[in-house]
């Protein structure tokens, strides 16, 4: 099980037919989950994107409540405030806001080693592994870029 954090949903919401290769692994985290794969995140993260959503892709904010809710194998958590106050004490330790430092927590509670995300500021954190580019590298990988192609849709500079 790995913990999914705001920048891939962020990333995925964004893409376009020509997709970054950022875009491209967000989306295929997302195909992983809704293919069974556990995974978790938190009601931070969601409301997280949703408050950026409702910034810059308003239009979209039906869509991703939907299919979030059709991820069955997304598990979201509800931080508690032991988790909030954790988080409190490790300010300024690691180059992260609160909200990271509140889902370390929910992470760290529920004994979730790897998280999914694009910010490195995770790298920073001990007993956590940040993945991101080598899920490009799974087979299950080219099955989802051959959805996309299906779809019209491509990666930009892909070189696998």
């Amino acid at each position: 099980m790995f913990f999914v954090d705001s920048t891939v949903f962020i990333k995925w919401v964004s893409a376009r037919r020509i997709l970054t290769l950022e875009e491209a692994v967000s989306g295929y985290v997302l195909f992983k989950i809704s293919r069974g794969e556990e995974a978790l995140t938190t009601t931070l993260v969601k409301d997280e994107v949703l408050i950026w959503i409702s910034r810059y892709r308003v239009s979209k904010i039906k869509d991703f409540m939907t299919n979030l809710r059709a991820l069955f194998s997304l598990n979201i958590v509800y931080p508690t405030l032991e988790d909030e106050w954790n988080a409190v004490h490790k300010i300024g330790k690691y180059p992260l806001g609160i909200s990271d430092l509140i889902n370390l927590s929910v992470m760290e509670r529920l004994g979730i080693k790897d998280i999914v995300s694009l910010d490195k500021g995770f790298d920073s954190y001990p007993n956590v592994r940040r993945i991101f580019y080598e899920l490009k590298r799974e087979e299950g990988f080219r099955d989802f870029l051959e959805i996309l192609h299906q779809r019209n849709m491509r990666v930009e500079g892909l070189r696998l």
